[in-house]
């Protein structure tokens, strides 16, 4: 899986002045009204443990996940 660029800003932004690090991590989450299981990037901080995303790395790691199930309407 292709990896996001570095972040200019690299201190944790909840307030632990901590380096973030980019990480993969299996997650499973809802997406308008689908539910998605893979790998997704993320960027943690290590005291904290607290986590964000960017738009590259939600579009990177869209790529990966897969539909678990969906409603049809």
């Amino acid at each position: 899986m292709k990896k996001p660029k570095e972040l200019k800003i690299k201190k944790c932004p909840f307030g632990c002045d901590e380096d973030v690090k980019l990480v993969k991590e299996n997650q499973k989450f809802i997406s308008n009204g689908k539910v998605y299981k893979g790998k997704r990037w993320v960027y943690k901080c290590p005291n904290c443990k607290e986590g964000f995303t960017t738009t590259e790395s939600d579009t990177i790691s869209m790529n990966n996940l897969k539909v678990l199930n969906f409603n049809k309407d």
